[in-house]
């Protein structure tokens, strides 16, 4: 299985880049720095899973951080390759198209795992030795672990450009663009649509319910699938209570988002004259 020598290598690449080490810095610091913001008042005691679902954490560093850093980590990927000439030469060796792709998924995957777990790894020993934190050890593992599956899912779309792409412009153009759409542009399209839609608006020829549309939308973004299978996660109710056919959902959604855009990316590659 070459794949894995693929991986290997593309890993050891990623992590030489200065640009992987610069975010993973900046990553690093702000979930540290959000750390000491999210703390509890004088005389009283705060729990890891509330700093973890605070809005400074989940939403302005792991939905919105995460995402950007994966995507800038892996855009390059392939074309970066193809460009410099030495895609060829990495075919020539005993390496299918497809090997290459997967490779790179994960060798980039692995690229953006290791900040996210040193990111949250100097916090969780802060809490540790603070009293006033109620520290949840198995809470806080499996929200690191989500969240480096919310980074594969934005390597993947990544990785599934740079593999189409003709150049590295159009590759970071993609980048760019499903980064705008899927967070700040999202949200200012979804909430004036939830207000619409929960008043009861909404086309009469459209076979779906507002509530369903809300659903729809909310699963089609890797962010808010995300969102779902962390907050049930982190509540102890995953695939237990609550929605569970929305927890589910959502967690196919996730691994779609890993394995559909290498594979269409994959497609045009074998085909792609180099």
């Amino acid at each position: 299985m070459t794949w894995t020598a693929v991986a290997r290598k593309d890993f050891e690449d990623a992590i030489r880049s200065r640009w992987v080490a610069g975010l993973s810095a900046l990553f690093v610091l702000l979930v540290s720095a959000a750390a000491y913001l999210v703390r509890p008042s004088p005389g009283q005691t705060i729990g890891s899973n509330q700093i973890l679902n605070s809005l400074f954490v989940r939403d302005a560093l792991v939905t919105t951080l995460v995402p950007l850093i994966a995507l800038i980590v892996a855009y390059n990927a392939v074309v970066g390759e193809r460009e410099s000439g030495s895609l060829k030469l990495l075919l020539s060796l005993p390496h299918s198209r497809a090997d290459v792709v997967f490779g790179k998924v994960l060798g980039r995957s692995g690229a953006i795992a290791a900040p996210i777990a040193v990111g949250f790894l100097l916090p969780a020993l802060i809490f540790l030795v603070v009293p006033a934190v109620n520290f949840d050890v198995v809470s806080y593992v499996g929200y690191t672990l989500l969240t480096a599956v919310l980074a594969v899912c934005f390597v993947s779309i990544a990785v599934g450009f740079s593999t189409a792409a003709s150049s590295s412009r159009r590759a970071i153009a993609g980048a760019i663009g499903i980064y705008f759409l899927f967070v700040p542009l999202w949200g200012a399209v979804r909430f004036p649509l939830q207000f619409y839609l929960g008043a009861g608006g909404g086309p009469s020829w459209l076979p779906l319910s507002g509530q369903q549309v809300l659903r729809m939308l909310t699963l089609i973004n890797p962010t808010g699938s995300f969102k779902t299978v962390s907050n049930a996660f982190m509540q102890g109710a995953l695939y237990t209570q609550g929605d569970v056919n929305m927890q589910v959902s959502a967690t196919l959604m996730l691994v779609v988002w890993i394995l559909v855009p290498p594979l269409l990316g994959l497609l045009w590659f074998q085909e792609a004259d180099l």
